[in-house]
């Protein structure tokens, strides 16, 4: 007939289980390190990841500001804005062409 476990050898660490733990503490504290440096690590990873999307968001605002002024630039240096201008300040384009300076 089998004899039932009873409370304390479900519970509670007998000599036998006690010395094979006390053997392979420095694995366990081994593993217990390893893992400790992974959780360390992916919070570091999800920080990095945060910082580098706010980055990007900043960096296409800043694109798109670019090509904003740019376009504007385009759109001030062309021919008939800038003779628009000149005139609007009382400048009048040239009547004769400019002089050339040949040295030889």
């Amino acid at each position: 007939m089998k004899r039932r476990k009873s409370f304390r050898e479900y519970f509670f660490w007998n000599n036998v289980h006690s010395g094979w733990l006390m053997d392979n503490l420095f694995f366990f504290l081994f593993i217990g390190f390893l893992a400790l440096i992974y959780i360390a690590n992916s919070h570091f990873a999800e920080k990095q990841v945060r910082k580098t999307r706010i980055v990007e968001k900043e960096v296409q605002r800043m694109n798109r500001l670019h090509m904003a002024l740019l376009a504007k630039i385009m759109d001030e240096t062309k021919h008939a804005a800038v003779e628009n201008d000149v005139k609007n300040k009382g400048l009048k384009p040239p009547q004769q062409r400019p002089y050339r300076i040949v040295s030889n």
